[in-house]
C-alpha cells in the first residue's frame, strides 16, 4: 500500500524548499512584466521546472503561459494556478530586489504566487510517488486588464481536470491566516468607452454649438442612477466613471468627448442589466442635449467568481488542520475586485483563497495596486503547505 504524506512532512519540505523560493520570488520581482509581455519571467518558471525535472508545456494563452504536470498513479487530476502579470506602476517600495524596469511593478502580488506554486510544483515532484493521481500546475499570464484566464479555459486545459484551486495574497489578512468565502466571492468586471459627438463652438457662443462636455456631465450623473434606482439593494453594483477627456484651449467647446469607465456586479443578472442600462443612459441622455453616444464594450471581461461551496469546505478543513482554528477567517462580504480565475470556476468545481499578507497585527498594510505594496515573504510558507496539502489530500479523495 502507498504510504501518504503526513503533515509533518509537508511542513517540513515546505522549510527545507523556502530559502529558494524566496530568492526565485525576489528574482520575479525585479523583472515585471504585463498582459501577454511575460517573456523573461516564462523563462524563468520553465528554468526552474526543468532544474526540478518536472513535465512542463509552453506557448499557452497566447504565448507565455505554461502547464506543468506531475503524475502519480490514479484517476483524479487535480489543478492549481498562478498568475505571473505585473502592473504599470512606478515602485516606491524601496526594497533591495525593486523593480528593474521603468514604471512596471508587481504591485498585486504574482510574483509571490508564482514562485509560490513553483514550490509546490517542486515539493510534488519530489514526492510523486506518494501522489494517487495527477497536478496540473498552470502558470496564467495577464489576469490585469486582459482576462488571460479565459485562454486557458477556451484551450481546454481544464477538460481533464476535476477540481481547481488557486490563492490570491491579501494584505487585509494577517500572514498565517486563510480568508474563505463560499459563493459569490468576487464581482465581475467590465470596461466601457463612451464617445459623445456634440458640435464645436466658440467658449463665448455656446449656443452655436452643441457642448459634449456638458453632455458628458449629464451621462456621469445619470449612469449613478442605474445603482441606487434601478437595481435592488440587496445585490451589489458599482458604476464608476474614471476618465473623461475633451477639448484643448480653455475657450473653445470641442466637438467631442470621450468617458472611460467600468461596472461590477455580483451575478450574471445584476451585470446583464448593467450592460443593457449604460447604453440606454448614454444614448438617450446625449439625444435629450442634441448631442449622440456610442458605447463600446471592450473585449477583456471578467464574469463574477463563485466559490463551489463543497470545495471551499473541503479547503477550509485543510487549513485548519495545518494551521489551526484561528487562522480561518470567514469573509463574510464578497469584494467588488475582479479575477479572471472565475473563468476556470465557470468551468470546474474548486475555491478561489485569501492568503494572509500583513506581518502586523495592528498596522495597516499597503493595499493592493499601491506603488508601495509588496508580497509578503512571511506568507509563502503558508502558501505552499496549504496548496500542497489540498493537492494531495483531493488526490487521496479526502
Amino acid at each position: 500500500m502507498r504510504e501518504s504524506m503526513n503533515g509533518d512532512t509537508i511542513t517540513q519540505a515546505v522549510q527545507g524548499l523556502l530559502p529558494e523560493i524566496v530568492a526565485l520570488r525576489h528574482e520575479l520581482h525585479e523583472h515585471p512584466e504585463i498582459r501577454f509581455e511575460e517573456t523573461w519571467t516564462s523563462d524563468r518558471i520553465s528554468r526552474y521546472l526543468t532544474e526540478a525535472g518536472i513535465e512542463h508545456t509552453r506557448g499557452h494563452a497566447k504565448g507565455t503561459g505554461i502547464v506543468a504536470t506531475v503524475r502519480g498513479p490514479g484517476a483524479r487530476t487535480v489543478a492549481l494556478r498562478a498568475d505571473m502579470d505585473a502592473l504599470e506602476i512606478e515602485e516606491e517600495t524601496g526594497v533591495p530586489y525593486r523593480s528593474r524596469i521603468p514604471n512596471r511593478m508587481h504591485a498585486c502580488g504574482h510574483d509571490g504566487h508564482s514562485a509560490n506554486l513553483c514550490g509546490v510544483a517542486k515539493l510534488l515532484q519530489q514526492h510523486r510517488d506518494r501522489l494517487r493521481g495527477t497536478v496540473k500546475f498552470i502558470f496564467q499570464p495577464a489576469e490585469e486588464n486582459a482576462a488571460g484566464g479565459r485562454f486557458i479555459v477556451q484551450e481546454g486545459l481544464l477538460d481533464d481536470v476535476d477540481a481547481v484551486f488557486a490563492l490570491h495574497c491579501w494584505p487585509t489578512l494577517a500572514v498565517g491566516t486563510v480568508g474563505f468565502n463560499p459563493g459569490a466571492a468576487m464581482a465581475s468586471a467590465d470596461t466601457f468607452t463612451i464617445r459623445i459627438t456634440g458640435k464645436g463652438s466658440h467658449g463665448a457662443d455656446p449656443g452655436a454649438g452643441v457642448d459634449p462636455i456638458m453632455v458628458a456631465s449629464y451621462i456621469v450623473t445619470a449612469l449613478q442612477t442605474l445603482v441606487s434606482r434601478e437595481m435592488n439593494p440587496w445585490e451589489p453594483s458599482v458604476v464608476t466613471i474614471a476618465r473623461i477627456e475633451a477639448g484643448f484651449a480653455s475657450n473653445v467647446i470641442p466637438e467631442t468627448a470621450t468617458m472611460d469607465g467600468t461596472f461590477r456586479a455580483l451575478s450574471a443578472k445584476v451585470r446583464a442589466r448593467l450592460f443593457e442600462g449604460i447604453e440606454r443612459i448614454a444614448v438617450r441622455t446625449a439625444e435629450a442635449h442634441r448631442a449622440t453616444a456610442t458605447v463600446h464594450f471592450h473585449e477583456a471581461t471578467y464574469p463574477p467568481l463563485h466559490n463551489d461551496p463543497a470545495m471551499t469546505g473541503f479547503a477550509r478543513a485543510i487549513a485548519r488542520d495545518a494551521f489551526g482554528e484561528a487562522s480561518l477567517v470567514d469573509m463574510r462580504t464578497p469584494t467588488m475586485g475582479a479575477e479572471d480565475f472565475a473563468y476556470y470556476l465557470e468551468k470546474r468545481p474548486g475555491c478561489f483563497l485569501f492568503l494572509g499578507n500583513n506581518p502586523s497585527a495592528t498596522e495597516p498594510y499597503p493595499a493592493l495596486h499601491n506603488p508601495r505594496f509588496d508580497f509578503n515573504d512571511g506568507a509563502l510558507p503558508y502558501g505552499m503547505e496549504l496548496m500542497a496539502r489540498i493537492a494531495i489530500d483531493y488526490l487521496e479523495g479526502h
